[in-house]
């Protein structure tokens, strides 16, 4: 047998001409007199949500800044790239993260953190589709993945949103902030990246019931919680199946589902609870569709904070108003 060819990337990544360019943006490596803008965004409680650390105190945010910038040539496996994201000459409004795997140097990691005042804008998006241009394009890596916590439910859209598939969820995978984390992994191959089919317009209409579905049961500070939004994508003869842990199956029509929905999550000792789709996959045929999905719970009971893991799926059916559930049957996942 021959030898395979030998890996690519033993040596370090050759770098594209800085800044690169996009519609709206600028990409290059952080500087130290970046300093200031960084830290706008990394001292923020709300972007340090889900990051590895607590809201940076300007010390750190120096700190940081050092071992990017010492780390730029990603000459050594383990090495960051701190690519700073600018509107304009001088304005970072965020940064994208690539880092060299210390196991293999032909893969990389993807991370990004940008300042509320762009979020829902898209620049995020399109600064984190030119990061993966240049690992592909001039790194050559062979695949790139991103991890983020499951509950970090705008990280993981933008990473689907540019074509990263999601490959799996590593149950409390981390120790972060006195807690365990349960981290979703996506990830996209080189020869992925340039040819990821668009998702079709039927498609992103089942992705919207879902969404719909989902968000109906969510309840945030003791408000009441009204079905309505979950009434209005589920056909009048729908029929929902509860799976216990040894098999029974409990049936149930339309009314009675969301009576006892409304019941269970109206009390007053649940303050706050939603339900977050982790991963999915849609197959649709000849106006059926079938979705099947890994769900996570979590939520607040007598002040207390819970957590907890299911599976649903859905099939669905077209008629004059769109998509519209027809079956829908879940389980209960015990926690690990």
């Amino acid at each position: 047998m021959a030898n395979p060819p030998a890996t690519p990337m033993d040596t370090a990544p050759v770098h594209p001409e800085y800044p690169v360019r996009t519609k709206r943006l600028h990409l290059r490596p952080v500087r130290a007199d970046d300093l200031e803008a960084v830290h706008a965004h990394r001292s923020l409680p709300e972007v340090a949500l889900y990051l590895p650390h607590e809201p940076h105190t300007r010390e750190v945010t120096a700190q940081t800044l050092e071992r990017l910038i010492g780390g730029e040539s990603l000459a050594t496996p383990g090495d960051w790239l701190g690519l700073a994201v600018e509107t304009e000459p001088g304005r970072v409004v965020g940064e994208v993260f690539l880092r060299r795997d210390d196991r293999e140097p032909a893969t990389g990691e993807v991370g990004f953190a940008f300042h509320p005042d762009v979020w829902g804008t898209g620049i995020a998006t399109e600064a984190v589709t030119a990061a993966l241009d240049i690992a592909f394009d001039s790194f050559g890596w062979h695949r790139v993945y991103g991890v983020c916590d499951v509950q970090n439910v705008a990280s993981a859209a933008l990473m689907r949103r540019i074509g990263m598939r999601h490959e799996s969820v590593m149950r409390q995978n981390s120790y972060l902030k006195n807690a365990w984390c349960n981290d979703s992994q996506f990830a996209v191959l080189a020869t992925e990246w340039r040819r990821t089919a668009p998702r079709s317009a039927e498609e992103r209409a089942v992705d919207a019931v879902s969404a719909t579905f989902f968000s109906a049961f969510s309840r945030s500070g003791g408000e009441p919680v009204s079905l309505a939004a979950a009434r209005s994508v589920l056909a009048p003869d729908a029929v929902i199946e509860r799976v216990d842990g040894d098999g029974r199956v409990e049936r149930m029509g339309v009314e009675e589902f969301l009576a006892s929905r409304h019941g269970l999550l109206n009390v007053a000792e649940l303050t706050d609870f939603d339900e977050i789709e982790v991963s999915w996959t849609t197959v649709i045929t000849a106006g059926r569709a079938l979705r099947s999905s890994l769900c996570f719970r979590r939520g607040v009971r007598d002040g207390a904070p819970f957590t907890g893991w299911g599976r649903t799926t859905f099939q669905l059916g077209t008629g004059s108003g769109g998509w519209l559930v027809e079956s829908a049957t879940w389980t209960d996942e015990p926690d690990m």
